[in-house]
């Protein structure tokens, strides 16, 4: 998700588990290493334009990472501060750090909970990437803790039962997906379809739909759901020479194969098919564009303004 949810979420693991023994700091703590995970957006000033598609969420948000990392980092504050709690400190380093990726995994982008052993993306499509109904109520329970420092135990208490119902969010937004997919009916061929999340809340999907030819993309609130209005893309053919394209391929791979190949004018632009809204970018966010032998990543999104996201939210409500 978001980095500031991911701090967030680091800040409660150490107010529910660490703060008794480590005192306030436990919580700017573990809003740092709640975050860490995400330094591999560095990758982004890299020359290599596959470089945030091959990286970002890699290594760092492997399930190998926090135990590797966090006897180090533990070390390192027990030393800082001369205290005798070293298995607080590592504690509390893993937990923030281990729960970074387990949450990314809810959402639709991908993650390397593998890495380096295997570059398998692993999402269960189940939350926004921004989700306010996930991050406001932690963040209500960390500020409510911060304020009851007389009493510790109840401020604890305030933010597990936060961690485990907005934890039950997140398993809510698969059974939300899975019914989505039971909503959709076609009487074509259907090679797969997906509910992909789209954004602020799990009910609000984007459904999509891969046929021989074309894909469809429709958008149901899974609060009141409705006939499905669609939109269809046809696939343009894709020359074996573009294919064989180092960024394609990478390309292919990052988007667990949902793109849409379309010819616009003497270029081939390739979408991202997981992400985009109500009224516009049906087709995505992001892709890359093939002119001749020149490939360069695309944005989609100048349009996503002020008024479009209002649009978006209302009807995702």
């Amino acid at each position: 998700m978001d980095l500031i949810t991911q701090g967030i979420l680091g800040a409660a693991v150490g107010q529910v588990g660490f703060q008794r023994t480590l005192g306030r700091k436990a919580l700017a703590y573990g809003a740092l290493a709640g975050m860490m995970p995400d330094l591999d957006v560095l990758v982004r000033f890299s020359s290599d334009m596959c470089a945030e598609m091959l990286y970002h969420r890699g290594i760092t948000h492997s399930l190998f990472f926090a135990p590797v990392v966090a006897p180090v980092m533990g070390w390192l504050c027990n030393y800082w501060y001369k205290q005798q709690y070293l298995s607080a400190w590592i504690g509390l380093w893993f937990w923030s750090l281990i729960t970074h990726p387990l949450l990314d995994v809810f959402t639709v982008y991908g993650t390397q909970l593998l890495a380096p052993f295997s570059d398998h993306r692993f999402s269960f499509c189940a939350v926004p990437i921004v989700d306010p109904f996930y991050s406001v109520p932690l963040l209500i329970s960390i500020i409510a803790g911060w304020f009851m420092k007389k009493h510790l135990a109840a401020s604890q208490i305030i933010s597990a039962i936060t961690l485990l119902l907005t934890t039950a969010y997140l398993f809510l937004g698969i059974e939300v997906r899975d019914r989505a997919l039971q909503h959709v009916k076609s009487k074509n061929p259907i090679i797969r379809s997906e509910a992909f999340t789209a954004m602020f809340n799990i009910f609000y999907r984007r459904i999509v739909i891969e046929e021989p030819n074309q894909y469809r993309v429709g958008f149901v609130n899974m609060l009141h759901p409705e006939p499905i209005k669609w939109h269809t893309f046809k696939k343009s053919e894709v020359s074996d020479a573009v294919l064989a394209k180092r960024e394609v391929r990478i390309f292919y791979w990052f988007a667990d194969d949902w793109v849409l190949p379309v010819h616009e004018g003497n270029s081939s632009v390739l979408y991202d098919m997981r992400f985009g809204a109500t009224d516009q970018n049906l087709k995505g966010y992001w892709g890359i564009k093939i002119n001749n032998e020149h490939v360069t990543w695309e944005r989609f999104v100048s349009n996503l303004n002020f008024t479009s996201i209002k649009n978006l939210w209302n009807a995702a409500r």
